[in-house]
């Protein structure tokens, strides 16, 4: 799933037209209700009464709607569609505006858990170190393992001045608690590739006019802000633009629209088609404000909704390269409905969309295609230690730390190696950034000789499956490498005489006709056996052996011991069934 805090792909325009649309005029969009379509009620209505009328204590009637609307909306089974209460419904809205209350992070839900894409600038949670890739494990001490968008997205806002607890989880399993102020997060949309005293750098390389932009995020702020940034630039000379949208993890229709808008004369951008619809097409039209320089654009797996609308229609027209990586594959469009008397909001995804060429990005399961690819000869990966690196760097850049070009990575002071955003090898060195070095290098190519040389390697299906199997390789190193670590701390404490009780065969254990397995040390069943000699068992088993790390002791004769299993088939070898030792 997507960066939620940014990942709302909807036009402002229709969300302002739903909260003054009466419900009636929702209703209608639908046609007639059937004849019977109020009997739909009629056992929510008779639970209700029979709650208000038996339950022990006086039932929160206001809960229990809520808890009924939410339940409507989850059993949808769209991990975007989300109902809010009145409290919550408050921070979405911040989210198109740009301007709310809280720690300021854009988050993503992976194997359950939330997962900070970026730490947004001048925010408390860049102040106090949290970087990109970080799992959210506890808020105020509670376990955010399988917590719903909704559930999340209360506990972060609050009031400016109050504070939460977070524990956090590197990739690498170290965990680390710091605790956060909330207050007023100002959100800038478009930035530069530094900041300083003066205002933001857009320049990379000033022989050959180069600039760069990178749009965090898509707000009702961006539109304003890149013409502003385009406009300082074309004063001082512009001949081409890199425009990095890697960790962006959507925002606005409007807004990504209204961006590519700045680069086309024509054509269309973007398409959506909802349940029944003949659909809606978002066309580009001319301005005197387009900019027709050459433009790379830089994409990765975080780069997600509106920021693939921008990515695609870009490559679709011809009117851009991309580097990076494939993007997350979000292609759907949600819709914001104020429900009436103050209920709250249900946010629904309404439509998917399609780039100009028609295809569409949604990443549903088992497919093989999603997103938008990087060109051909134009995919770069990059490492987990280079990601966190870069990230860190770039956060210190842009928060006018080293904003003299100095990027400080971690560990390292503000007074590191200044980086020559015009020399490739000093960005991949100094910014530990591969994929930017590639776009420079890319960019500089063209001017000089009108030809886009590839920079990257593989792109496409196998570019991006190689991605992937590379960060889930890297995944199961760590865990291994953590499970290493935990038996070797159990076996510690069993070496130790720790007090635990923990035989390796119970006295009382009933034996016979028992089954042991031997595995090696990779998981690998070696072999299996039928215990028929109980105690030449318990004599072969302790000398020279050692308890798993998942042994359970047996539990008292008579205690439950779950739901008994059938015995697996087992094949023996030959003349081995009898055989009273395990092997």
């Amino acid at each position: 799933m997507p960066p939620f805090a940014t990942a709302i792909l909807t036009a402002t325009a229709a969300l302002a037209a739903a909260k003054a649309a009466p419900p009636e005029a929702a209703a209608q969009q639908q046609g007639p209700a059937p004849a019977d379509a109020y009997r739909w009620f009629d056992p929510i209505i008779d639970l209700r009464a029979i709650i208000a009328g038996t339950f022990v204590a006086e039932p929160d009637a206001g809960a229990m709607q809520r808890a009924a609307m939410a339940a409507m909306v989850d059993a949808l089974g769209d991990p975007y569609s989300t109902y809010l209460g009145p409290d919550e419904e408050r921070w979405l809205r911040t989210q198109v505006s740009g301007s709310y209350v809280g720690i300021g992070v854009e988050l993503d839900v992976r194997d359950g858990f939330p997962v900070v894409v970026t730490a947004i600038d001048d925010s408390p949670a860049l102040e106090a170190g949290i970087l990109p890739g970080d799992q959210l494990v506890e808020v105020d001490g509670r376990s955010t393992e399988g917590i719903a968008f909704a559930e999340l997205e209360s506990l972060l806002p609050g009031q400016p001045g109050t504070a939460c607890r977070l524990r956090l989880r590197r990739p690498d399993g170290t965990e680390r608690e710091v605790t956060v102020t909330r207050r007023v997060i100002e959100t800038r949309s478009v930035k530069g590739i530094a900041r300083g005293a003066d205002g933001w750098r857009h320049v990379l390389d000033g022989d050959r006019q180069v600039g760069y932009v990178r749009i965090a995020s898509f707000t009702e702020r961006t539109l304003g802000e890149l013409d502003a940034a385009l406009a300082e630039m074309e004063a001082e000379g512009l001949s081409g633009l890199v425009i990095d949208l890697r960790n962006n993890g959507g925002g606005s229709l409007d807004a990504a629209v209204g961006a590519v808008d700045r680069f086309l004369s024509k054509g269309a951008i973007v398409s959506t088609r909802g349940r029944g619809e003949t659909g809606s097409t978002w066309d580009a039209t001319a301005d005197a404000r387009d900019l027709m320089v050459p433009l790379v654009v830089l994409v990765n797996r975080a780069s997600a909704s509106a920021s693939e609308v921008m990515a695609g229609a870009l490559r679709d027209h011809g009117r851009a390269k991309l580097v990076g990586e494939r993007t997350y594959g979000k292609g759907s469009v949600q819709r914001i409905f104020p429900l009436p008397d103050g209920a709250g909001t249900v946010k629904l995804t309404t439509a998917r969309y399609s780039l100009p060429s028609g295809r569409t990005v949604t990443r549903e399961p088992g497919s093989a295609k999603w997103g938008v690819e990087p060109d051909t000869g134009f995919h770069v990966p990059i490492t987990e230690p280079d990601f966190v690196a870069s990230n860190a760097a770039r956060q210190a850049r842009e928060s006018g730390v080293g904003a003299g070009g100095s990027a400080a990575a971690p560990g390292a002071s503000a007074t590191s190696a200044p980086v020559d955003w015009a020399n490739p090898a000093s960005i991949r060195r100094d910014a530990h950034d591969p994929q930017l070095a590639a776009a420079v290098q890319l960019m500089q190519g063209y001017l000089d000789s009108l030809e886009w040389e590839p920079v990257g390697g593989l792109s496409g299906d196998v570019g991006a499956a190689n991605d992937e199997l590379r960060a889930t390789l890297e995944h199961r190193r760590r865990l291994l490498a953590e499970l290493r670590r935990a038996d070797e701390a159990i076996s510690s404490l069993r070496a130790g005489g720790a007090g635990v009780d923990d035989p390796i065969v119970a006295p009382d254990a009933d034996l016979i006709d028992g089954e042991v397995e031997l595995r090696d040390r990779e998981g690998r069943v070696v072999g299996r056996w039928i215990i028929k000699d109980p105690a030449t068992v318990r004599g072969t088993l302790g000398p020279g052996t050692s308890v798993a790390p998942e042994f359970v002791p047996a539990q008292e004769p008579g205690a439950s011991r779950g739901t008994p299993q059938a015995p697996r088939p087992t094949a023996p070898e030959a003349g081995a069934a009898n055989e009273p030792e395990a092997k």
